[in-house]
């Protein structure tokens, strides 16, 4: 039996390393299988083949599930450049002895899923033996491929922008139909008759209170003193025949200057 042993490295993460064997019989689908096995990949959308010249060019490519590309390319009859529709080999339909005739192949896998790698695979062993076991399997393994972080799921509570509902009781309505809330609300006719009693009753006791004014016609009391400085004045006004001089009344009681009144 032979088998191929082809190792695997990546140029972005340098501690990665995997030993393949399979058999030259197996196809490029089994080879995708088993690197995504022994390399703990999950989720793959699509993977490619590419097998290549010793710098690792590509040339052939071999794809996950069937696709249609464009390449444009110069063609030298026409001396222009153009596009052409390329379909790539599909992995399940591809036998790898049919497309490694080099002791030393190069090829490079692509991985495309949630997280993307890039792998440079090498043909380094062909291996001629009488033992039987299953393959592919891998027989050397170092290190791993780096994933990206699983997001945390955010309530939509705590979500930006978003408002966290309360839980809030209906209001009731304006007029609900149950009308035993209204009848437990009814006015006592009772309790309205004491009140109104007890109301004409303070307003009785008011009225009773209430102090005398006295009439306008009632006059001053006799100890008034406006009415003693009217009765003096009567009497000072009854004495003016005592004054012999009545131009020395006048400067006393009035505000006169000495001059006299002759014009």
């Amino acid at each position: 039996m032979i088998i191929y042993r082809f190792r695997l490295t990546s140029e972005d993460h340098e501690d990665f390393l995997r030993d393949i064997e399979i058999q030259p019989i197996h196809t490029f689908l089994d080879f995708h299988k088993a690197i995504v096995t022994c390399s703990n990949l999950e989720n793959c959308e699509n993977a490619l083949f590419y097998t290549t010249d010793h710098k690792f060019k590509k040339e052939k490519e071999f794809s996950f599930k069937k696709q249609k590309k464009l390449v444009r390319k110069y063609d030298d009859d026409l001396d222009q450049v153009v596009t052409e529709t390329y379909v790539p080999h599909l992995m399940e339909d591809s036998i790898l002895n049919k497309y490694i005739d080099d002791p030393h192949q190069h090829l490079i896998y692509e991985f495309i899923g949630k997280d993307s790698y890039v792998l440079f695979i090498e043909l380094f062993k062909i291996i001629k033996t009488e033992e039987c076991y299953p393959l592919p399997r891998c027989v050397n393994k170092k290190g791993e491929l780096p994933k990206k972080p699983e997001m945390p799921v955010v309530p939509e509570a705590q979500k930006p922008g978003t408002v966290t509902p309360v839980n809030v009781p209906p209001a009731p309505a304006f007029l609900p139909e149950d009308k035993s809330i209204f009848s437990e609300m009814m006015e006592d006719e009772t309790e309205l008759t004491e009140i109104e009693n007890k109301l004409d009753d303070i307003l009785e006791e008011d009225t009773l209170n209430i102090p005398e004014e006295k009439s306008p016609s009632s006059g001053f009391k006799e100890d008034d003193p406006f009415t003693e400085e009217e009765d003096i004045h009567e009497e000072e006004m009854e004495s003016l025949d005592e004054y012999d001089d009545i131009e020395d009344l006048e400067r006393r009681h009035g505000n006169f200057d000495n001059e006299s009144d002759d014009y």
